[in-house]
């Protein structure tokens, strides 16, 4: 007799979403939902997971070889890996593309990662206020050390942090990856972006029409000239 049930073998190594698909084939749909309900908390436990992981090794590399040394192991995995992400070869660069577009790029990615959005739009810019399921979510849930929690907050005020002192390490990489590294590959930043201060905060973005009419004080906190 073996050790497991077709249902537990089943929930052990086919995906619930797949599962659910077979659900609706056979019009089993409350079955189906609640399949997907269970996909999607899985996922997201996951997902959680790996934000604690990277948190927490960022927060090593900080406290052991300084703030510089976090910015370095982030230009790394932006120059091994995020490149390619932004601007996958062949396609138009992400400055040439339309501002919705590119909205909506950053929005579902930001939603996909248990985010929320609300969405409005000026003249200019389009502005994405998130309630981050990542770095917003250790702010809000305490995680860092300036609320008593495991995680460093970055105090050296420089480009790495947008100026600011008492800064989310986890939230470095908007500034390095997301601003200052499409600049240097030669582009605009992925947006401009206003990580909260404090619990209950959004995190913003600012999504340009027209990507000359990016601020020039944008440049300025991420310590570039604009050419």
């Amino acid at each position: 007799m073996g050790s497991f049930t077709e249902t537990e073998l089943a929930s052990m190594t086919v995906p619930a979403w797949e599962r659910a698909k077979e659900a609706i084939t056979d019009g089993r749909l409350d079955d189906a939902v609640t399949l997907i309900d269970e996909g999607a908390q899985r996922v997201r436990g996951l997902q959680i997971y790996s934000i604690e992981w990277i948190t927490s090794l960022l927060s090593f590399v900080g406290r052991e070889l300084g703030e510089e040394a976090v910015e370095r192991a982030l230009r790394t995995s932006g120059d091994d890996f995020i490149r390619e992400r932004r601007e996958p070869t062949g396609a138009p660069a992400w400055d040439t593309l339309p501002a919705a577009v590119r909205a909506k790029a950053i929005a579902r990615a930001m939603v996909a990662n248990g985010g929320e959005c609300r969405v409005t739009e000026d003249e200019e810019k389009i502005v994405l206020s998130f309630r981050c399921g990542s770095g917003g979510r250790l702010i809000d849930e305490g995680r860092y050390e300036v609320d008593g929690g495991p995680y460093l907050s970055m105090d050296e005020a420089a480009p790495r942090t947008f100026g600011r002192t008492a800064f989310p390490v986890y939230c470095a990489h908007c500034s390095v990856n997301n601003e200052i590294q499409p600049v240097e590959w030669g582009g605009t930043p992925t947006s401009i972006e206003h990580p909260p201060e404090r619990p209950g905060e959004p995190c913003v973005h600012h999504v340009y029409k027209d990507v000359s009419a990016t601020p020039e004080d944008a440049y300025v906190r991420i310590g570039i000239r604009r050419q």
